[in-house]
Formats: structure tokens, C-alpha cells, sequence
């Protein structure tokens, strides 16, 4: 059994769905495939198409996969197989499917998926069948010369004999003597043979064959004599041209038939990714998504958007559980109940035959058997039928075949006939669909009916939405409320007199007057809140965005901020640099004339003030001083290593002469205040004398507290040089007496100023061998790993 009857698809549009789909195919099959197209009743089938439709979509986007156009070939490559000769044009035909079949199997492996498993799986190459037919035959179903080589040899000869024929018909005509006999002066062709127009009245003065005449009999077309031999030989090697052809085709005729089975499969599963493809492309112009499948038969649409109705559909949210069984939409006409029932319907179809639906994220269909409609007027003449009567016919079907997994989809239910007697029939039947669990939607404008849904568990009320000032219809749908019928004030807005008007309302009940006015209330009460939302929800909208922007713009300008003050330092550092490389060489230049470089306490001061006013300026801050840098070393000796703050350079003590020490950094000397100057570390040798007095002294002791405060590794990121220098070289001490090797210091990559200055540090320690920077899981260029002596 079917999830739902032609005339059920028929008034839920599916039709129309199906014809875009049809619309997106490029291969002939699947075209069929397409105009076949219909719900499956299977439920894992409908989870596998789902999943093939949303892996062929991602395939789409990602890789643009596209089908190639391609004949059905079914017919060709069964004749082919009893031994029948194919024309030309269904050889070419057969070996341009295999090549989209080909092509659209490749595009499935650069995203292999068990989705689309079971359709590929079948597939196999026929790259020798391919090669062969279209190396043969060219688009236009002639076959080529390279087809074979005689027959290439044979075409050749056609193209002489062709010639020579030409040249000697060609010769009469430029004759004198058969100059008042010719008609035109040009060679024609008639029965592939070489002739010229000749007057008829001339017609005894020329030899030749008579061929043909012009309808008017004026002219006659004849073979001169002297053509004869050369027409003779030009029919006699279009004959080998045809039989030489006859034996290709022949031959790749067998070859298609030898194949037909395995190409017949490639063919199929063409047609069936052209299907998947199709429906991809369709759910991508639609905006579409996949709906979450569930076990139960339930459904919730969220912001669904009927698929016929492009950018007029407003967004429609509902929901039917396991509590919520039916629901009663009434509301004026033209508000768009019926879309509604109809696009959830239509949800359902669609995703039964694995498609997507247009609507948000996280709606979810159920496990359904059977979709029931009621929609539309199916009054027939003929068949002395009324529109209750038909009603009443497709309500008795319902009620005999509904069960817990039923879709029933009901328009004005109960219409038709006698209000109250409709709405109390109505009643009972919704009352029988509870009573099987049935899930429905319906919609009517009697009060019995709202009243119902008000009063009975299982049932919620819903209403479209009109404006309560215009009463113009919204088009949205509000779920847990009954809508008004709006009669009089429509009547009111279409100009109907008010004095008849009034007379209508005095007309009704106190009852239905009151339920009106409370309904109207009611719907102004709820427009009111709905608009609040709706502005609440646009303004934390723009303010989310607002946000967002914010958030973009800081991010962007603390990151142009930190990328301008790290540009800044690099080429204030290389400023500094160069100025040292620049007193270096003039000192040496002093020292070949017998003159000691200096730099006094006031050119050291000029530059530092200059250099802290131009971070000032640039607002680079400059970098906190190392622990330690902050007190004047009370006495410096010689070989220990110091900082010069106003050349912002490294050097080694030569001699302390007191208020000023002789520092040499690089090639340069210079004398500099010892106010100046921060002492960064010990001598070399001072460190060897202390190293080696705490091993004597502390033997094992000393070893075991270094090993439990040292680690195997450090991280200086975000420390400058001098600061990092005096931490690593403690960091070392400690590893030695600890006896870890090898260790790793982190020290990231940004400039890279402080990974070059560090490596160069480490090779010239005496207890550090082998440096190098860390391997791709090691931290690359940040990190340097290196061992102990």
C-alpha cells in the first residue's frame, strides 16, 4: 500500500515539487526516474534516500558535481547483444553515457560515503568500450577515418579520384568549344557522379550521360565522356567506403552487445545519482534542509515555508505529539489555511521520497503509514454527486482505514450542509481519529468546533492571523488560540451597508456575540504581544550585530595595534644595531690612529632619552626589567657579562675602574658610567668555580633539591631577551647538578628575535651541546631543544 493515493498527491501539489526535480535531470532514465517519482513506504528506505539526498548536496556545493547529458541506451545495447548492427549515432550515444556514467562515479570517490554506497558499488570501468566507440564515431555520429586503417586509405583514394573527376569536368567548362552549350559554369553532382548543366537544345553537340533535368526541362546534367573513367572509379570506392563501414560498425556493435549487462549497470547508476543530484539542486534553490526522522508518528515544522509559493510564503510553525494529537485551525477565508494544511502535507510526501524541506533547522517528521486527505470541492454532475456527498464518501474512507500512524489533512470539515448538523458530525469524526491515535489537522469556522478543541485533551486550537485594525490577513499561524470568523468586519471593509450589518449582528445570540467580542479581544491581546515580540526580537537582532561588529572592529584594532608596536621594536632594535655597528667601526678606525673609542656619561644619556621618546611616541612600552637588573652590581670583574641600557647592548667587563668600567661589546671597547651598566651574569669562569664548589660542597644534597625544583622544560614566551637570558642560564644550572637532559625551552615564534638570541646563547654555553630548533611534534620554530655535556 502506498503512504498516499494519486488524488492525495494530486491536492497536495506534489506534482508540482516533482516537476522542478524533473526539470533539474540530465540523463533520459533519469528523467523517468523523476516523473516516477513518489513517496516511499518503507521507512529505512526513506532514511536512506534522506541520507544519499544530504551526502549527493554537500557533493554539490563542495565539489560542483554535475551530470553529464546521456541517452538511455537500454534499447541499443540489447539489440546489440542479439547480434544487431547499431547505427553511427547509437554507438556515439552508447559511449557518451558511459563517459557521464564515469565522470559522475569519479566526482562520488573525491567524497566516498556509505550513503551512496549501494548505488556505486555495481559500478565498473569500461574505459576500453569508451576509447573504442568514440575514437570511431565523432559527436555527430560520423564515423571517423582513424576508425580503421583501410578504411582512412580508402578515403584517400575517394579524395584523388574526387579530384581528378572535378579537374576534367572542369575542363569542358573552360572549353571554347562547348561554351554556347553550357547553361552555368559550374560543376555539380547528381547521383555522385561529376556533371555539367547543358542547354537542352545543344543537347546532341555534347558527349556524355544524361543524369538528370531541371524541372523546366531547359537543362540537361551530363557526364561528359571524358569523367567517365574517374566517376567509374569514385562510385566503385564509395561502395568499399560503405562496406568498410558496415564492417566497423559491425564490430562495435558486438563489442556494445558483448557489454551491454555491465553497461546497462553503469547507465542505471547514472540515472539514479542524476535523480539524487536533481533533488540536491531543487533543495538548494528552495533553501531547503533535511528533516529530522523520527520512530514515533509525530511531526514539528518550524518556520515552514510552502515550497509552491517562493518568496510570498510566510514562515508556518506546528507541531503534533504524542500528547497534541489533532489540531482545529479556523480563522476567515483567504488567511491561508488551507496553505497551511497543504504544506504540511506536502512536508510529509517530500521527505517520504527523500527530499529536503524548506524550513528551519530541527523540524522533524515522523514514522507514518498513510496520508488521508480532504481538500477541495468534488462535486461531480455526472456522477450525481454533491460536495457533502463527496465529503461524506472520503470521511468514511478515512474513518474504516486510520490508524495510529495515519496523516489526516481535513478542509472546512463538516462543511457543506447544515451548520450545527456539520459541526456535531465533525465532533463525532474527530472524536473517532482520537480514539485511534490518528494525527490531524483540520480546519473550520464553526464555534462547536473550537470549543471542542478548547475543552478535550489531545486536541489544541490554532488560528490564522489577521490584522486587527485592517483585517488583513497575516498569514501567520497562532497555535492555542481559535480564530474569529471576522464576517462583519469584512462585510464592513467590502462596503456592505452598515444598516444591514447592524440588523446581522442584532440578529445573533447573545451567546455568539459574546464569544465574538471575547474572540476579538482576544486576537487584538495577542496582535499586541506578537508585535512586541516581533520589535523585541528585531531590536536584540541589531543589537547582536552591533556586537558582533564591535567585537570584529576591537579585535582588528588590537590586532593592526600589536602588529604596528611589534614592527616598531624590530626596527627601533635594528636602528640600535646598526648605530652600535656604526661605533664599532669608527672605533676601529680610532684604534688604527692610536685613539681610544669612548662614549661619554652624556651621549649615553642623550640616546637613551631619545630612545624612551620614541616609545613615548610610537606608544611601545618599553620592556620590564629582569629580576636582578634594577641594583648596581657592587663590583664588577672582568669576563662578567653586562647590559649597557644606554647603547641597549650587550657586553663583557674588561676592567672596573671604579665610577666607570671598560666594556667591550663586539669589536668595539668603550668606557661607560658604571651607573650605566646592569650586571646580567658571571664570568664564565666564576660560574665554573661556583658550579664546581657546590658539587663539592654539596654533594648529593644539592643534587637532590635541584632535581626537585628543575624541570625538563621552560617557557619564556613573552620575556625579552634580557629578560629571558639570566632565567635560562639559572634554568641550565639547576639541570646540570639535576642531571636532566635534554631539556626544551619554549620561546614561540613572533619576530623570532628571542629564538635566535637564545640559540645563540645556548652554543656558546659550555654545558650545552647539540641546539636545534623542535620538529613538527615538537612545537617547529618555537621551541629549541638541545642536551647537556
Amino acid at each position: 500500500m502506498s503512504l498516499a493515493d494519486p488524488r492525495t498527491l494530486e491536492t497536495l501539489d506534489f506534482a508540482g515539487v516533482r516537476d522542478r526535480v524533473i526539470a533539474q535531470t540530465r540523463t533520459e532514465r533519469g528523467r523517468a526516474y523523476a516523473e516516477a517519482l513518489t513517496p516511499h513506504t518503507d521507512f529505512e528506505q526513506v532514511r536512506r534516500e534522506q541520507a544519499a539526498t544530504e551526502h549527493i548536496r554537500a557533493l554539490v556545493a563542495a565539489a560542483d558535481m554535475h551530470v553529464q547529458a546521456a541517452a538511455d541506451t537500454a534499447d541499443f545495447t540489447q539489440r546489440a547483444a542479439i547480434g544487431t548492427t547499431l547505427a553511427a549515432a547509437e554507438l556515439r550515444a552508447i559511449g557518451d553515457a558511459i563517459a557521464a556514467a564515469a565522470a559522475a562515479y569519479n566526482k562520488t570517490r573525491e567524497q566516498p560515503d556509505d550513503a551512496i554506497a549501494s548505488i556505486t558499488a555495481p559500478y565498473r570501468p569500461l574505459k576500453d568500450v569508451h576509447r573504442a566507440l568514440t575514437d570511431a564515431i565523432d559527436e555527430r555520429g560520423t564515423v571517423l577515418e582513424r576508425a580503421s586503417p583501410a578504411l582512412g586509405r580508402i578515403r584517400k583514394n575517394i579524395q584523388h579520384a574526387q579530384n581528378e573527376a572535378r579537374d576534367r569536368v572542369s575542363a569542358m567548362l573552360r572549353s571554347s568549344k562547348y561554351a554556347r552549350a553550357i547553361q552555368d559554369a559550374v560543376v555539380t553532382i547528381r547521383e555522385g557522379r561529376f556533371v555539367v548543366p547543358i542547354k537542352a537544345e545543344f543537347s546532341g553537340e555534347v558527349p556524355g550521360i544524361v543524369h538528370d533535368t531541371s524541372s523546366s526541362g531547359q537543362t540537361l546534367f551530363v557526364e561528359p565522356l571524358a569523367a567517365l573513367d574517374a566517376n567509374n572509379r569514385l562510385r566503385t570506392l564509395r561502395l568499399e567506403e560503405e562496406r568498410e563501414i558496415a564492417r566497423i560498425l559491425q564490430e562495435l556493435s558486438r563489442l556494445a552487445g558483448a557489454n551491454a549487462e555491465q553497461i546497462d549497470i553503469n547507465i542505471e547508476m547514472l540515472a539514479q545519482l542524476d535523480l539524487l543530484v536533481a533533488k540536491a539542486r531543487v533543495a538548494q534553490a528552495m533553501n531547503a534542509r533535511p528533516a529530522e526522522l523520527l520512530d514515533d508518528p509525530i511531526l514539528c515544522i518550524t518556520d515552514g515555508r510552502h515550497p509552491l509559493l517562493g518568496d510570498r510564503a510566510v514562515p508556518q510553525s506546528l507541531e503534533l505529539t504524542n500528547d497534541v494529537r489533532l489540531m482545529v485551525i479556523s480563522g476567515p477565508n483567504m488567511g491561508g489555511k488551507t496553505v497551511a494544511l497543504k504544506m504540511v502535507g506536502l512536508f510529509v510526501a517530500m521527505t517520504y521520497a527523500g527530499m529536503q524541506i524548506p524550513a528551519a533547522a530541527g523540524s522533524q517528521i515522523g514514522h507514518f503509514t498513510r496520508i488521508f486527505t480532504d481538500i477541495g470541492d468534488e462535486q461531480s454532475i455526472a456522477e450525481n454527486a454533491s460536495t457533502f456527498s463527496a465529503h461524506l464518501r472520503r470521511m468514511r474512507e478515512i474513518i474504516a482505514h486510520a490508524g495510529e500512524r495515519s496523516l489526516v489533512l481535513v478542509d472546512e470539515i463538516g462543511g457543506g450542509t447544515e451548520p450545527t448538523s456539520g459541526a456535531a458530525l465533525a465532533v463525532a469524526m474527530l472524536e473517532r481519529l482520537l480514539d485511534v491515535r490518528a494525527c490531524g489537522i483540520v480546519t473550520t469556522h464553526a464555534t462547536e468546533l473550537k470549543l471542542f478543541a478548547h475543552q478535550t485533551n489531545g486536541v489544541a486550537n490554532a488560528s490564522v492571523r489577521f490584522d486587527p485594525q485592517s483585517f488583513a490577513p497575516t498569514y501567520h499561524l497562532d497555535v492555542g488560540m481559535p480564530g474569529q470568523s471576522l464576517a462583519f468586519p469584512l462585510a464592513r471593509s467590502l462596503g456592505i451597508p452598515g444598516a444591514l450589518i447592524a440588523r446581522a449582528e442584532s440578529l445573533l445570540g447573545s451567546r455568539e456575540r459574546d464569544y465574538e467580542g471575547a474572540l476579538a479581544e482576544l486576537s487584538e491581546l495577542s496582535a499586541q504581544l506578537q508585535s512586541e515580540r516581533d520589535a523585541l526580537a528585531r531590536e536584540r537582532s541589531h543589537v547582536g550585530k552591533l556586537q558582533e561588529n564591535l567585537r570584529s572592529r576591537t579585535d582588528a584594532l588590537e590586532k593592526e595595534r600589536r602588529e604596528f608596536a611589534d614592527a616598531a621594536e624590530a626596527r627601533m632594535q635594528q636602528t640600535l644595531r646598526d648605530f652600535s655597528t656604526e661605533l664599532a667601526r669608527r672605533a676601529a678606525e680610532r684604534q688604527q690612529q692610536h685613539a681610544k673609542a669612548r662614549v661619554t656619561p652624556g651621549q649615553s644619556a642623550l640616546l637613551q632619552r631619545t630612545i624612551d621618546q620614541m616609545r613615548r611616541d610610537i606608544g611601545v612600552k618599553a620592556g620590564p626589567a629582569a629580576a636582578g637588573d634594577s641594583s648596581e652590581p657592587a663590583a664588577l670583574a672582568e669576563g662578567d657579562l653586562v647590559r649597557v641600557a644606554s647603547l641597549n647592548s650587550d657586553g663583557t667587563v674588561i676592567a672596573d675602574n671604579g665610577d666607570s668600567v671598560l666594556v667591550a661589546i663586539g669589536a668595539m671597547k668603550t668606557v661607560v658610567a658604571k651607573s650605566d651598566v646592569h650586571r646580567r651574569g658571571r664570568s664564565t669562569e666564576e660560574k665554573a668555580r661556583a658550579r664546581a664548589a657546590r658539587r663539592e660542597s654539596g654533594g648529593g644534597a644539592a643534587r637532590m633539591e635541584a632535581a626537585t625544583r628543575t624541570m625538563a622544560e621552560l617557557d619564556v614566551r613573552g620575556k625579552r631577551y634580557i629578560e629571558a637570558e639570566p632565567v635560562v642560564d639559572s634554568w641550565i644550572d639547576e639541570a646540570v647538578l639535576a642531571g636532566n637532559s635534554p631539556l626544551r625551552l619554549i620561546h614561540g615564534k613572533g619576530t623570532g628575535m628571542l629564538g635566535r638570541g637564545l640559540q645563540e646563547f645556548l652554543r656558546a654555553h659550555p654545558h650545552v651541546k647539540n641546539v636545534r630548533y623542535g620538529g613538527e611534534s615538537e612545537g617547529g620554530g618555537g621551541v629549541t631543544i638541545f642536551e647537556l655535556r
